[in-house]
């Protein structure tokens, strides 16, 4: 089973990651989700990360190209879920995620999306 699910709302997907996510299953991931926005013409996408309690290097820079990928195909990404354990040891190891948009829970990335 894969550690992460698609859900469709309308023109938004949402992408929940059930666990630690592993760097195999986070390039299917990315090449999933890119796929079914070209096809689907996704506008947003909500990246949930409440139950991932590590998100490293590997893991950042995918998000970043991610939310690269998808402004090239018309789409916003919006982060939800991390918690303060996380991004206190993103910002301990000097990894920035510039130019991502981010919100507390799932209601408010939808009201930012829209």
């Amino acid at each position: 089973m894969q550690p992460f699910s698609f859900f469709s709302l309308g023109s938004i997907l949402l992408v929940s990651i059930q666990e630690d996510i592993g760097d195999v299953h986070v390039s299917r991931m990315f090449a999933s989700l890119s796929r079914l926005v070209n096809e689907k013409k996704i506008r947003g996408v909500i990246v949930d990360l409440k139950n991932v309690e590590v998100v490293d290097s590997y893991m950042a820079g995918h998000l970043r190209d991610m939310a690269a990928t998808l402004y090239l195909l018309n789409a916003r990404m919006v982060v939800v879920g991390l918690s303060v354990p996380v991004v206190m040891t993103l910002t301990d190891f000097g990894i920035m995620l510039k130019d991502m948009e981010f919100a507390l829970d799932v209601e408010k990335a939808l009201a930012q999306l829209k």
